[in-house]
């Protein structure tokens, strides 16, 4: 099986990692109608967030975490991440995130997931597709009115800030 292209020039992550970041930030968020996480430039926003909004010690977290995660990949499924099948990567990270939300925090691969997670929608919804395509967006907003039910506020989505 082809592992995944990377469609961006990684300035600090290795290919095995950009691969990675590429892959599961586009398991979290897959093209669908909309454009997925990779399709918005997520993997190369995680890179900028990791070297240059995190410090050494929150890098180091990081990048331990990415590595246990790619483990507990090889260990469950006898093979690296971006190797299973999609079918197998779904599964895998749908399994992180139940773990992490259930408060397995403390194992490094299940609390990279929740840091992955939380920068790849970070990543996404505040790029223009995300904003402008999934998120409710009007350039300059009528009147505010506070606490009303999400139907009467537009078209059900929630509002882009």
């Amino acid at each position: 099986q082809a592992r995944a292209g990377i469609d961006w020039n990684p300035e600090h992550f290795n290919r095995s990692q950009a691969q990675l970041i590429s892959t599961l930030s586009d398991v979290i968020l897959p093209p669908t109608d909309t454009p997925g996480a990779t399709d918005v430039g997520v993997p190369a926003f995680v890179e900028e967030m990791v070297y240059t909004a995190y410090d050494e010690d929150a890098r180091e977290v990081f990048l331990s975490g990415m590595e246990a995660f790619n483990q507990l990949a090889n260990d469950e499924y006898g093979s690296d991440f971006i190797d299973l099948s999609p079918e197998d990567q779904f599964a895998f990270a749908s399994e992180q995130n139940r773990l992490a939300i259930g408060g397995g925090h403390d194992e490094p691969g299940t609390a990279y997931f929740l840091q992955m997670k939380e920068l790849t929608m970070l990543g996404f919804f505040t790029s223009e597709p995300g904003a402008k395509e999934v998120l409710q967006y009007v350039k300059v907003p009528g009147r505010y009115e506070a606490c009303i039910p999400l139907e009467e506020a537009g078209n059900g989505k929630t509002w882009a800030i």
